[in-house]
């Protein structure tokens, strides 16, 4: 949710921006780079911070970060941490999830006796601020975790296979070429400037 809501606020300063620049009187010789840099911008932005997502379903999680999407199947899943972000771990790898940053200790100062003490009731170990519900990764981690557990619990993932269950990786392709398009308008966009 912060990332989209980051996205909707770059989106509108940018078009605020795009605006402003427009109707100045004298704007008009640069009128050609300042569309191409704006589009550019909401791009990128785009790329950054909308476009990164996270799946869960009975196969597992599916993790779409900037320019990687990896399918960690449950039986691969070992840990699920939240101190910067969500993170899954796996014996080969750690997949720390973009679409799910965890909150700054400001959040976690003002997160209220009740919210802690559910959280001391369902974690062992420390409480993180990312653990705390109503944050992104608080939340996908509770998505996270509750379904494997119960996956876990019904038998349905295999219990000591996580060295030789496969995580998938990809390239975002789409999204490494709108990076470089986005990329590519806004050098020209100063350069026409």
């Amino acid at each position: 949710m912060f990332n989209r809501v980051l996205s909707i606020v770059a989106w509108a300063a940018t078009a605020v921006a795009f605006a402003s620049v427009a109707l100045t009187p004298g704007a008009l010789p640069g009128l050609f780079g300042i569309p191409l840099g704006a589009v550019g911008v909401a791009i990128l932005v785009w790329v950054l911070l909308w476009a990164p997502y996270l799946r869960v379903d009975d196969e597992g999680v599916r993790v779409a970060n900037i320019f990687l999407e990896y399918t960690v199947p449950w039986a691969a899943l070992i840990h699920v941490d939240t101190q910067y972000s969500l993170t899954l771990h796996t014996p080969a790898r750690r997949i720390r999830v973009t679409a799910a940053p965890a909150p700054g200790q400001l959040a976690a100062f003002r997160a209220t006796r009740a919210e802690k003490a559910r959280l001391g009731r369902l974690t062992s170990g420390d409480i993180r601020p990312g653990d705390l519900p109503g944050t992104d990764s608080g939340t996908a981690a509770e998505l996270v975790r509750g379904r494997w557990e119960r996956l876990r619990d019904s038998g349905r993932v295999e219990a000591g296979a996580a060295d030789r269950t496969r995580v998938i990786t990809r390239v975002r392709a789409a999204s490494i070429g709108a990076a470089v398009v986005a990329t590519t308008a806004i050098v020209v966009a100063v350069l026409s400037v």
